[in-house]
């Protein structure tokens, strides 16, 4: 380590997760998602010597670090398009030029959002914008964007020091992050008694509705199809890779240049782009879309160190770290979600990645493969990083996902927001390292199923899947086991609760139902191949439950007042439900109400 005292800088921008979600069409999930990408780069390149500076994340491949002159001259532009960079960054730069350089990344961040504003608003007139929404434009964009960074100068050269710098730094940032500047509107800015921004439900709307979208010229008119209002940061992401990344950096971001595919297209495996919706009415038009969010757990503990055994390792397990988590994003992703094939046919495509930066990713799928697809990206992620140093326990880095799944008209923020709401569940109440599945029924009902990784019920699930899809299975095999099932669930509604009988035995009961189930609606050859895998999945249901109950008696909680009976019938029938559910995209099987 060099005897000059360096100092830490960590940046983080906002707002991430919402601001994604906030879309109409996959490609307002993908414009989202690469604007985040696009000014983290902008603020990465204001860094000196941003290759050795830099901690977090790993700048190898990362072809949006380059200098915009070398974009052109890519033949292929897919990678670049991705958006790869996570919303944060951490970089060690020389003490005394750090509050310059902290300075000069904070400013190239707000000039390249500046500059893509103003981008946008030069096509005024194309985009039937009128002259007084101006002002309520420019203070959308100002008050936008969240720019928190914080500066800790290195105590020593020693790796001990290090630990605690880095500790403190990253403390710190959470500290500023809780405490940022609140700015009220200004006044002017509202616009009393106008229509609100119809994806965020906040801003004031400045262009679309019925009559806005008539006056948007032909280059844009795809892009507003819908009567939906919108404000300027809306406007932003509609409009952008038109006005920005193609009219002034010369990128190929037109919709027949730069294939994004429409929730239909994806949900029934065509190559129809996202903008040519019109194109589409010769598709299925009853099929199920699925978004996945995955997340790593507890990455911020695995790069601050607070995993290690031996934390004088952290900043070359930092290094090491990152270049795992790089890799993942930049390669396996994307081969997981949509296949290693270039050039796919119709029926042959599989999913569209939206997003994968570092741990985290976004994507879309057909239905029918979400779960399959979760499962591949825990494997490639962990697989990646256990290349790291581990834990005191010998362990590595694991991840959770939550997955939702609607008809493909449902509304994509909604779609994305329970993706979202199901990685959580999955975390927290689930138990990571885990999955969450969300059933969004078009009757506006919500059902979830989760489990482990390690549960069993990806395998039991596999074999039912299996089985249905090499047609040795009735499709109707998943509705009558929860037929079956549903009788011995004890609490139907929150107005009562009935006792399970004292010598009742579900796991006995949901193998006599779903094996005889199998049986009449397959063979005993192929009731026989779940077997194994139900009975692996009932144990180590049972195996959580007594875990769980003894950490509630350890922390002097009362035992939970759902039994281990219920557990298990409760996560057979959303298993059933969800196969049923997601299997709709292979057969149009006919099903019980409520399924």
């Amino acid at each position: 380590m060099s005897t000059q005292l360096h100092t830490l800088l960590k940046f983080q921008i906002g707002p991430v997760q919402d601001f994604i979600a906030q879309a109409r069409s996959t490609r307002d999930l993908w414009s989202g998602s690469y604007l985040l990408s696009f000014l983290v780069a902008a603020g990465i390149r204001a860094i000196p010597n941003k290759d050795e500076a830099l901690i977090f994340p790993n700048p190898e491949g990362q072809l949006l670090l380059d200098h915009p002159r070398s974009w052109g001259g890519l033949e292929d532009q897919k990678a670049l398009l991705t958006p790869n960079l996570p919303n944060l960054f951490v970089a060690r730069v020389p003490g005394n030029e750090s509050k310059a350089i902290a300075q000069g990344v904070c400013d190239a961040i707000t000039k390249q959002w500046d500059d893509i504003a103003k981008s946008v608003w030069s096509k005024q007139r194309e985009l039937g914008l009128s002259d007084k929404s101006k002002t309520t434009f420019d203070a959308q964009v100002d008050r936008h964007l969240s720019i928190s960074w914080q500066m800790t100068p290195e105590t020593g050269n020693s790796p001990e020091s290090y630990v605690e710098d880095y500790g403190n730094n990253d403390w710190h940032l959470d500290a500023v992050r809780q405490t940022r500047e609140f700015d009220a509107l200004g006044s002017g800015i509202v616009q009393v008694g106008g229509e609100k921004d119809s994806l965020n439900g906040r801003d004031e709307a400045i262009a679309g509705g019925k009559e806005g979208a008539k006056e948007v010229a032909a280059r844009f008119k795809h892009l507003f199809k819908h009567e939906d209002y919108i404000g300027a940061v809306s406007l932003i992401k509609r409009v952008w890779h038109l006005t920005y990344l193609k009219d002034v950096l010369g990128l190929r971001t037109r919709s027949d240049e730069f294939n994004i595919r429409s929730t239909r297209a994806i949900a029934t495996r065509s190559a129809t782009l996202d903008d040519e919706e019109e194109r589409t009415e010769s598709l299925p038009s009853d099929k199920y879309l699925a978004a996945i969010a995955f997340d790593g757990d507890s990455i911020g503990a695995w790069v601050s160190g607070d995993k290690l055994t031996n934390k004088s390792k952290l900043e070359g397990h930092q290094k090491a770290f990152s270049k795992c988590l790089s890799k993942f994003a930049l390669q396996r992703a994307q081969d997981t979600v949509e296949g290693t094939n270039p050039t796919p046919k119709d029926g042959e495509f599989k999913g569209y990645l939206i997003y994968a930066g570092g741990d985290d990713v976004v994507a879309l799928m057909p239905a029918e493969d979400a779960v399959e697809i979760g499962r591949q990206l825990n494997e490639a992620f962990c697989e990646e990083t256990k290349n790291g140093e581990p834990d005191k326990d010998g362990n590595h880095p694991d991840a959770s996902a939550g997955i939702a799944i609607a008809h493909f008209k449902s509304p994509l923020q909604d779609l994305i927001r329970e993706a979202q709401l199901a990685e959580k569940r999955a975390k927290n109440t689930v138990g990571r390292p885990a999955f969450s599945v969300s059933l969004m029924k078009r009757s506006g009902e919500i059902s979830h199923w989760g489990a482990k990784w390690d549960s069993g019920g990806i395998e039991l699930y596999q074999a039912i899947e299996l089985a249905l899809k090499g047609n040795n299975l009735s499709a109707k095999f998943p509705h009558r086991v929860c037929q079956l099932l549903e009788p011995y669930l004890t609490k139907r509604t929150g107005l009562g609760q009935q006792s399970d009988a004292l010598d009742f035995s579900a796991q006995q009961v949901i193998r006599s139902e779903l094996l005889f189930a199998a049986e009449r609606q397959g063979s005993k050859a192929t009731a026989e191949t779940f077997d194994d895998p139900l009975n692996l999945y009932l144990k180590r249901i049972a195996e959580s439950y007594q875990k769980t109950e003894e950490q509630r008696a350890k922390e002097g909680k009362p035992p939970s007042t759902t039994t281990l009976n219920q557990t298990q019938v409760t996560a057979i029938i959303g298993l059933c439900t969800t196969l049923a559910f997601a299997d709709r995209n292979r057969t149009q099987a006919p099903s019980p109400k409520g399924i």
